[in-house]
This record gives C-alpha cells, sequence and structure tokens, in this order.
C-alpha cells in the first residue's frame, strides 16, 4: 500500500488562521512542555507546532523539528527565522525508517503523522528509545482520517513499544493519547 506524505507545496494549508481557534499549539501543549525543555517534534511540516513549541521551551530549550521532507524543513526554518527562535530548533531530515534524533527528551509530538508511517512499530520503538524516565509523548491522529479502529491498532502498536497510555487528550478534530514509559 503507497503511503501519503502531504506535500510541501500545500504547507501554507497548515496555517489557515481557522486552524489557530480550533487547534491553538499553546492551548494544547502548554501543559507539557516547559521551560528548558528538550523536545520532539515529529513530522513537524511547516512548523505550526514547532514555532510555539519553541517559545514555551525558552531559550534554554531545544526543539528538534522532524519531517520526511526538505522543503517542509525549509518552510519551518524560515517561520523559526521570523519568530525570532531559530536558534533553538534543530531540523532534522529523517527517513521512512528512523527518526533520526537520539537526544534524551521530555517531550514528543507527533501530530496527524502516525498513521503515514509505514513501520509504526520502528517508530514507536525509537520514540520510547529517547523519552527520559519521566517524558511524556503525545500522539495525535486526524478523526476524519483515522477511524476508530484504526487508531485501536496504532495505539496498540504504541503499547507494544513499550509507551504506556496515561489518558487520552481533547484535541478538536482529533484522536489523542498522552503516553509515559
Amino acid at each position: 500500500m503507497k503511503q501519503h506524505v502531504c506535500n510541501a507545496r500545500f504547507a501554507f494549508a497548515m496555517y489557515h488562521s481557522f486552524r489557530k481557534h480550533l487547534q491553538d499549539p499553546a492551548a494544547i501543549l502548554g501543559e507539557y512542555v516547559m521551560p528548558g525543555a528538550t523536545v520532539i517534534d515529529l513530522g513537524c511540516g511547516p512548523g505550526y507546532f514547532t514555532i510555539p513549541i519553541a517559545l514555551l521551551t525558552g531559550a534554554s530549550g531545544t526543539v528538534f523539528a522532524v519531517d520526511i521532507q526538505e522543503g517542509m524543513l525549509r518552510k519551518m526554518e524560515e517561520r523559526a527565522v521570523q519568530a525570532g527562535v531559530r536558534t533553538r530548533v534543530r531540523p532534522v531530515l529523517c527517513t521512512p525508517g528512523d527518526i533520526a534524533v537520539r537526544e534524551p527528551s521530555d517531550f514528543v509530538l507527533s501530530f496527524w503523522m502516525a498513521h503515514e508511517v509505514p513501520d509504526r512499530a520502528a517508530l514507536f520503538s525509537q520514540i520510547a528509545a529517547v523519552m527520559k524516565p519521566d517524558a511524556r509523548y503525545l500522539l495525535v491522529e486526524p478523526k476524519f482520517h483515522v477511524r476508530k479502529k484504526r487508531y485501536g491498532r496504532i495505539i496498540g502498536a504504541a503499547v507494544a513499544a513499550g509507551l504506556k497510555p496515561l489518558h487520552e487528550v481533547p484535541v478538536p478534530l482529533s484522536r489523542a493519547m498522552l503516553f509515559g514509559l
């Protein structure tokens, strides 16, 4: 089965003004991302969550912005420069089988991307491997595209990789679970 990945040409759509009203990054992540934290934003795209995460981590924080497309990383970098947070954002070009980050992290986010990964077992194992003992991982999938049964299989793959579901997180238009180790 061919995997779909959102093309960088359509990155502008991820910044639609209406989205901020529904999915405000600071409101969704503010409880989990602390100043000085090391955060991994998997499938960062053009930086819709990356930039607010960098603001939440503050000058002493680090955000690994991970994407499979160079075009998305370039767009994210442009926005990071405009927002004045480029020094705390590290762009990482990954591959379908490797998130390419080994830094122990306090928080990991995958927003609307896990369903696009061909080997979710490997993805979740890599996420578990980079999480500090008290770290959290927020998995968010689109409700309109990832039906309940498929979402259950994705959660099952995360659990099989050693991630422990803590509680569901309310995210508009989404199914979301917070995990620990």
